[in-house]
């Protein structure tokens, strides 16, 4: 797995500002084959800075804009460890509706439909998505737009599993993760 630092340069990325064309070109620089289906997690956490996580060292080169990149070893914790981690993503949950009764079905199955998480129910998402592997001490957050809204958070927290950790930091987490959302990043607390 690769942890990429890519800096940018803004006045070059003309059009990347739309997660959809991030997206894409951070796709098609992991991987350029179509039919791939790559690993692939990133976040543009400034103008000038985007973060990808993959299963291959991307071409960074054909990432319009790009200046340079630095590799980063994927972040390894003993459990007991203070860290700090910052996640953007879209806090969605899924809302179940009732099946129809009339469907033809035998066993019709409950159909459900992706909302937004209020902010008054963050801090419970979050204890939900990281219970097991992060137990939060702190956090903060910042809307940052979009559509379900994406929310950059920040804060410390205790490991409690690192393997559980390890996983969320290559899966992903909520919603919005082939635009630029769900990549969890983490740092030891000393570390400035």
């Amino acid at each position: 797995m690769y942890l990429s630092r890519i800096s940018l340069d803004p006045e070059r990325t003309t059009g990347m500002e739309q997660w959809a064309v991030m997206g894409r070109a951070v796709r098609k620089a992991v991987d350029p084959d179509p039919d791939a289906d790559p690993r692939v997690l990133w976040a543009r956490i400034s103008p000038t800075i985007l973060v990808v996580s993959s299963d291959t060292a991307p071409a960074w080169g054909k990432i319009p804009g790009a200046l340079s990149v630095t590799y980063l070893p994927m972040p390894r914790y003993a459990e007991g460890e203070t860290v700090r981690w910052e996640l953007i993503t879209a806090p969605t949950e899924q809302k179940q509706k009732k099946a129809d009764p009339s469907a033809e079905n035998e066993n019709p199955r409950p159909r459900g439909k992706k909302v937004p998480v209020p902010e008054s129910g963050f801090d419970d998402w979050l204890d939900h998505k990281l219970e097991g592997a992060l137990q939060i001490e702190d956090v903060s957050w910042k809307r940052l737009g979009g559509r379900p809204a994406r929310f950059h958070f920040t804060g410390t927290a205790i490991v409690e599993d690192s393997e559980a950790l390890q996983d969320l930091e290559l899966d992903g987490i909520g919603g919005g993760i082939a635009t630029g959302a769900g990549l969890l990043l983490t740092t030891p607390l000393d570390a400035r």
